[in-house]
């Protein structure tokens, strides 16, 4: 298949180059605007701001986003989804100036309370597993949770720390989270990824 364009033939793989391109650009640039040049280099953030969230934002092309578990870091994140529904959703009700315009505080094991099924083209989970999330039962509601909500073949990204003591529950032990199919996530060469900040790990699935 091809696509003309001002008299030109474009292939669809030059077309994604681009639009890979241009989304790199984009985040580097919200980056830039909102953070630091003295922040400490932390490579799950640069992975998670860099890498991961501007290839979504060129693949996906996600129009619902739900992001659970806000840091006061991540306020300016809400950049990165302009122009697209925007959810977050933490706990704690002080974290809520953090979030987005639409936020929710409750716990992630409440979620299906506060959506409709296959509402969300893509959600993100970082920095909430093993931090706070950590009761079996509450586990297994989230991630059942966020299957329901999740659109078909929509994208749930994990971001969680592999340590002994932020692991609850081994993941492969979680009956919920089997739902989920792993997704080959093409800039980082794998199923997951193994930052060398606190071994923090980004986990890719698809429903």
């Amino acid at each position: 298949m091809v696509t003309r364009f001002s008299g030109d033939v474009i292939d669809d793989r030059s077309i994604q180059v681009v639009r890979d391109a241009y989304y790199r650009s984009f985040a580097r640039r919200v980056v830039v605007g909102h953070v630091s040049t003295d922040r400490l280099v932390y490579e799950d953030r640069n992975v998670l701001e860099q890498i991961i969230i501007p290839f979504i934002l060129s693949r996906f092309e996600p129009e619902t986003v739900l992001d659970i578990g806000r840091e006061p870091y991540e306020a300016f994140y809400n950049e990165f989804f302009k122009g697209r529904e925007l959810w977050t959703m933490d706990r704690d009700a002080d974290r809520a100036r953090f979030g987005a315009v639409n936020h929710i505080v409750d716990s992630a094991a409440n979620l299906a309370d506060h959506f409709a099924e296959d509402y969300f083209d893509f959600v993100l989970m970082n920095g909430v597993f093993g931090w706070g999330l950590n009761e079996p039962d509450a586990i297994e509601r989230a991630f059942a949770g966020i299957h329901a909500v999740l659109s078909p073949r929509g994208l749930f990204v994990l971001g969680w720390n592999d340590t002994p003591d932020l692991v609850p529950v081994p993941l492969e032990q979680v009956r919920s989270l089997r739902q989920f199919t792993p997704y080959y996530f093409e800039p980082l060469g794998g199923t997951s990824f193994l930052c060398d900040t606190c071994r923090h790990t980004y986990s890719f699935y698809v429903k």
